[in-house]
């Protein structure tokens, strides 16, 4: 039984799978991907009810896409798989990918950057 549960997606593993990708794009950022993905999924669990669910399930879409073509979600991908899934979905010709991209890219650079670091 327990076998069969690690075979569905995970939302919290994708939302520190995200946050991981975007802390390796960036150059030197001042916080960690830990950081970056413990304040995305505090972001998340402030939204007002009605909006967690459809993005749990589109975060949950977007973790099962590479099952499809490379037979494994996207949180047990390498990193440069996971770099190349979530730029291909910044540029996906469905609004609704985009848009969810950069609502995970946005927030994990808010946990990255925060307002206290020092800039410059």
């Amino acid at each position: 039984m327990i076998r069969f549960f690690a075979m569905l997606p995970d939302f919290d593993a994708t939302v520190r799978a995200i946050a991981d990708t975007v802390a390796l794009r960036e150059q030197r950022p001042v916080g960690t991907a830990g950081q970056a993905s413990a304040f995305v999924l505090a972001s998340f669990a402030g939204l007002p009810g009605y909006l967690r669910p459809p993005l749990r399930a589109a975060t949950l879409i977007f973790d099962a896409w590479p099952v499809i073509g490379q037979r494994t979600y996207f949180h047990d991908l390498p990193p440069e798989e996971r770099r190349r899934t979530v730029e291909a979905w910044e540029r996906s010709f469905l609004g609704p990918a985009r848009m969810l991209m950069t609502f995970y890219v946005s927030l994990s650079l808010f946990g990255l950057w925060p307002d206290d670091a020092r800039h410059g």
